[in-house]
């Protein structure tokens, strides 16, 4: 599964890079990649979830899942604000009220209720109130004042993993959130035109997304008790090199949006859905794909921060098609799994973690 987290997060870079695009070709849209993120999310959740003896003791799998997120994000955070956004932050928070202050101070320094700053604006006394549309609004967004601003994802993420324990250890009641997530798909299609928050930021919306990776497990667990193993390798093998060309090769067609169900690249979503158990079964003593697994969340933590690096002190030349914006962030990421994720993930065996290597040969990214 570590190719596909690997080609979702190189999605989101390109996204964000000069034109949207990586080497001047577009891929996967920045969106879907996410939403497919979400689904790898639930499927290793659930997974873990029930098998990971430690995680019996909820407190234990919170505590790990957090410790799996916030050490790198604040390194990423603490870094954006010294080099690039300390100055703007503090004069932009003197502007809050201190209800406002302690929102943006707590979520940057904790990750909690990032996907809340799409919500929010700021009102000319300082105050915050709702928003339906943040890029229209007037005056100061408060998302300018996000210090790792592709975070908000993490906040819906955290929102999962609180529920988690009560919904993924049952197929049916994965089924009871999947129904919560289309019906606030269905509601938002109804009554929403597509505009960016709630057309992919509404959580409740895209809980749908981990469970659908939720209920691919259990799928999963029913396919290998009554299916060949050679037919469903010959299958994983054939649903990666599918989704390899639909995620580096994505036609017009599509990248569609679809009012009905609030969703893009239907087809792609699905997919990945289908697919998260034939890949787990492929991927196994595949040390290579659990590695470029594991870089997947450090490029996507570091990649907005090196583009803004880059754009502020090296010359305009060196951003032409994205050669040294990938190479740097490839690097800067590395050196975050390396010195930051991995001696974490160490201590993190103490709550029911394991390391990939520790995983009898599979190439499960950490959970």
């Amino acid at each position: 599964m570590g190719t596909l987290r690997f080609l979702l997060a190189l999605c989101v870079v390109a996204t964000h890079g000069p034109e949207s695009k990586l080497f001047g070709h577009a891929l996967l849209s920045g969106i879907s990649a996410v939403q497919g993120f979400y689904i790898v999310s639930g499927f290793l959740i659930t997974l873990v979830l029930n098998t990971r003896a430690g995680y019996r003791d909820v407190l234990a799998f919170y505590v790990s899942r957090y410790l799996r997120l916030w050490p790198a994000y604040a390194v990423v955070a603490a870094l954006t604000f010294a080099v690039l956004k300390g100055e703007f932050l503090i004069h932009a928070v003197s502007q809050l009220d201190w209800r406002g202050v302690l929102f943006v101070v707590v979520s940057n320094a904790t990750i909690f209720f990032q996907d809340l700053y799409l919500f929010l604006a700021i009102a000319p006394n300082g105050t915050l109130y709702t928003t339906t549309d943040f890029i229209a609004a007037p005056g100061l967004q408060l998302n300018a004042l996000m210090l790792v601003p592709q975070a908000w994802s993490l906040g819906i993420e955290l929102a999962f993993y609180a529920i988690a324990p009560l919904f993924c250890r049952s197929p049916w009641r994965l089924l009871g959130l999947l129904g919560i997530g289309l019906a606030a798909r269905l509601a938002l299609g109804f009554w929403s035109p597509a505009i960016d928050p709630w057309s992919y930021r509404f959580a409740p919306a895209e809980m749908t997304f981990f469970a659908l990776g939720g209920l691919s497990y259990f799928a999963g667990n029913w396919l290998e008790r009554t299916a060949p193993a050679g037919t469903l390798r010959i299958a994983g093998n054939l649903c990666l090199l599918a989704l390899v060309v639909l995620i580096l090769a994505p036609s017009k067609g599509q990248q569609t949006f679809t009012q009905l169900t609030f969703l893009l690249n239907q087809t792609t979503v699905i997919l990945i859905a289908v697919s998260c158990p034939l890949l787990l079964i492929v991927s196994r003593g595949r040390r290579w794909d659990g590695l470029i697994g594991e870089l997947s969340y450090p490029i996507y933590l570091s990649h907005v921060m090196v583009y803004q690096a880059l754009a502020a002190y090296a010359p305009a030349s060196i951003m032409q098609g994205g050669l040294v914006y990938v190479s740097v962030t490839m690097i800067v990421s590395a050196a975050l799994y390396w010195l930051v994720i991995r001696p974490v993930d160490r201590y993190r065996r103490k709550f029911g973690a394991r390391l990939p290597s520790d995983a009898a040969g599979a190439a499960v990214p950490t959970t």
